[in-house]
């Protein structure tokens, strides 16, 4: 590896006005003869980040991040080695490098990478060109066009178009003075019979850009249904490198900073799409999942990654996937929740679809609550399905840390696999999480002959009883009883209490469970914070199945208000769970 020369480091250290190298990703404002913003490393309402009178350092007040511009651009800007980072600031800043100990050999091959970096560029501007103005590209025009993309966005993401004809990119650029080499290393042409062909041939076309915007190759999507492909990416090479690259990171990176999240998607016109819901803070991973070095790259620009991946079974395989490759990664990671069968691209097509996704995009739902659920509706009705799906969730759920979101998502996993107490309890040590805590917490002890489900409706029902000078705002948040019960008496039990009917006064048929509901609201004595947490998990299981009636029959509007309320709800559990 060759050596930067000391005094071409030290220049480019005073040539790097912080000030104009984050200007766009921190939002900055001059006061007291410094600059000030919030900082980029952690979440803060107030600015404490600022740059000092020198605009060659920065510090944070609130987490004591500091460094000069080479320490951000390995940081913040995906810059993957010291020398790498120097290279960027001198191109940005104007400075011209010397370097030491490099052999001629080296000097070569850097000459070399800058020249495919160049031809790269220029392929991207001729086919974003041929797109707008060749008649042969105009099947692909309206193709966009009816997707709902307008010429802004695309010409904004620099789409293009790759002609039928095999030679004309490398006409054009030998022309311009590259060679057959120079096309083939940049993964533009393939040399047969010593002369150029162009890899890419009637096909819409996307360029691959690394974290500075520099082009390092390019996906082609073809219109003609008897391509046996109907995606291409650039070969592997010295420069593109599929693993290691992000559809539109250079742009998503510095939104993604400003909002503190990045969406990941699969495809190029999912990317498309939110960003015409004005998310600018969109990437696509080309991919069925992300991979260990996207997932870092990624976590250098942002705190939070939201998967939005397509809501069928391939879709949370790929989520799954993704969350295994994070391992050991800082980066908080959730799941945009999008109706089976439908993925971004799919919604920008209208406006209805469009504001379905932009609720979607707007209430992830955490990662953990999300593979839960995935995998056991992914699981038969026979103990041996059953079991399974319970051993993959506590070897999934033992690799995160107890919290919260963890809490949640075994509360899920005991409820839907219907799991007794003694079984929920090998779960959590499974799983390696520790006993509930002394906060309130829903008790579900085995009733015999009642599933986890009703034991839930019974155990609420005994609390109502127990304390009616509080419970009755509780049994009012109760919307649709016919959906919250499963068994019939607790739907009759609880109108009579929503009518105010003393347990004594039920009629005779419900005698008996009027007992049993005073008994047990005697022998568990609960704490109205105990009502509050209960009433809010009746309610978020006859959510939870409004929304899975939704998605069964297609209503896509219905479900994602569904999902819309569900975040709301489990943002009210959490605030339960905590501590007065």
């Amino acid at each position: 590896m060759p050596l930067i020369d000391p005094e071409s480091v030290e220049q480019v250290r005073q040539s790097a006005d912080l000030v104009e190298l984050l200007r766009g990703r921190v939002e900055l404002t001059r006061r007291s003869g410094r600059w000030w913003g919030r900082c980029p490393f952690h979440d803060e309402r107030s600015p404490s980040f600022t740059i000092l009178p020198d605009h060659r350092n920065y510090y944070c007040f609130g987490c004591g991040a500091k460094g000069d511009a080479i320490t951000w651009m390995r940081e913040r800007e995906g810059a993957g080695s010291f020398n790498e980072a120097i290279e960027a600031l001198a191109e940005r800043f104007g400075v011209q490098l010397r370097y030491t100990e490099s052999s001629p050999q080296e000097d070569a091959a850097r000459a070399a990478s800058r020249r495919r970096t160049e031809l790269l560029g220029r392929a991207r501007d001729f086919y974003a060109a041929y797109l707008w103005k060749s008649d042969e590209a105009a099947p692909a025009r309206e193709y966009l066009t009816s997707r709902g993309f307008g010429e802004d966005l695309l010409r904004s993401y620099g789409v293009g178009y790759a002609p039928g004809a095999g030679g004309l990119l490398s006409s054009r650029a030998i022309k311009q003075g590259y060679d057959r080499r120079d096309l083939s290393e940049a993964g533009l042409a393939r040399d047969r019979g010593g002369s150029a062909q162009d890899f890419f041939s009637a096909r819409i076309m996307f360029p691959i850009a690394n974290a500075r915007g520099q082009v390092q190759g390019f996906g082609g999507r073809t219109l003609d249904p008897n391509e046996r492909a109907k995606y291409v990416n650039s070969p592997e090479g010295r420069t593109f490198q599929k693993r290691r690259l992000l559809f539109a990171l250079d742009r998503a990176r510095v939104n993604g900073a400003k909002l503190g999240w990045i969406a990941v998607c699969e495809g190029y016109t999912d990317v498309l799409a939110l960003a015409k819901l004005g998310y600018d803070n969109a990437v696509a991973c080309m991919g069925t999942s992300l991979t260990n070095d996207q997932l870092r790259l990624l976590a250098r620009a942002t705190d939070e990654v939201r998967l939005c991946f397509d809501g069928d079974r391939a879709g949370q395989e790929a989520v799954w996937r993704s969350v295994e490759a994070a391992r050991g990664i800082a980066v908080r990671i959730s799941a945009v929740p999008l109706p089976v069968g439908r993925d971004p691209g799919d919604l920008a097509g209208d406006e209805a679809g469009l504001a379905q996704l932009r609720a979607a995009v707007e209430h992830p739902e955490p990662m953990m609550s999300y593979l839960v659920r995935a995998r056991i509706e992914r699981a038969g009705r026979t103990a041996a399905d059953r079991e399974q799906a319970f051993g993959e969730i506590a070897t999934l759920l033992s690799r995160f840390a107890d919290g919260l979101e963890k809490d949640e998502a075994l509360r899920i996993a005991a409820g839907r696999l219907e799991l007794s107490a003694s079984m929920e309890e090998r779960l959590r040590r499974a799983a390696g999480a520790t006993a509930p805590d002394a906060q309130p917490r829903e008790r579900h002890e085995a009733i015999a002959g009642l599933d986890v489900d009703e034991v839930r409706e019974r155990r609420w029902l005994a609390m109502v009883v127990a304390l009616p000078e509080v419970a009755g705002p509780f049994v009012q948040i109760i919307s649709d009883p016919d959906v919250t019960f499963d068994r019939p008496e607790h739907r009759q039990a609880y109108e009579l209490l929503a009518s105010g009917v003393a347990v004594d006064s039920w009629p005779e048929s419900l005698s008996g469970l009027g007992v049993e509901l005073k008994a047990l609201s005697t022998e568990h004595p609960p704490a109205v914070d105990e009502l509050r947490e209960a009433t809010y998990r009746l309610n978020e299981r006859t959510i939870e199945r409004r929304a899975n009636a939704a998605r069964e029959r297609g209503d896509v509007t219905e479900f994602l208000e569904m999902r819309r309320m569900l975040g709301q709800f489990r943002q009210a559990i959490r605030e339960a769970q905590r501590p007065s």
